[in-house]
């Protein structure tokens, strides 16, 4: 608004010269008017161009624009806000899933759980969570299957028997 001259380097965004003016602006950036038009997110910058940032407070960073800026600072705030973001999620479905196992009146151990989200192929808990935020995963099927992990844990354990150490021969050649 006040004019100001900012030096970006070759090949840099519209996004890049938002993120250089603050990030909060960077990240609620939607598009911009480059010499009085409309320009794209992606649109490169020029010398001399006068850019006016527009933003939405409903705009979020996505993670495809980490390939549109090619500015450092642009690219580390980016994958802060993402990683903050799938933060934020991971810990909605965490309180969600809680809740839904309280109303079912269902006991939730750390352990089996965590034994639970291995077998389903699951890299991290992180990951886990983040399929329930985004709803691919239905917390209440996760809850069915969990109870049906346990009780075959429960069963596997209850059948191995214990033997005393009587009843094993050993041989020595």
């Amino acid at each position: 608004p006040k004019g100001d001259l900012y030096k970006m380097p070759k090949g840099a965004t519209v996004l890049d010269f938002a993120f250089a003016i603050h990030s909060k602006l960077g990240s609620k950036c939607i598009g911009a008017k480059v010499n009085g038009k409309n320009a794209q997110l992606k649109q490169t910058l020029n010398s001399g161009d006068q850019v006016e940032v527009m933003t939405s407070n409903a705009q979020t960073p996505k993670r495809d624009w980490l390939n549109i800026v090619v500015t450092s600072k642009a690219r580390v705030k980016i994958k802060q806000a993402l990683r903050e973001e799938t933060a934020k999620a991971v810990d909605f479905a965490k309180e969600m899933l809680q809740r839904r196992f309280k109303n079912r009146k269902i006991e939730m151990e750390e352990a089996p759980l965590m034994r639970y989200i291995k077998k389903k192929g699951f890299k991290t808990v992180t990951d886990f969570y983040v399929e329930i935020a985004e709803e691919r995963l239905d917390p209440n099927n996760v809850i069915d299957e969990y109870q049906e992990f346990v009780r075959k844990e429960t069963e596997t354990n209850d059948r191995s028997e214990t033997r005393s150490a009587g009843e094993y021969i050993t041989t020595t050649e």
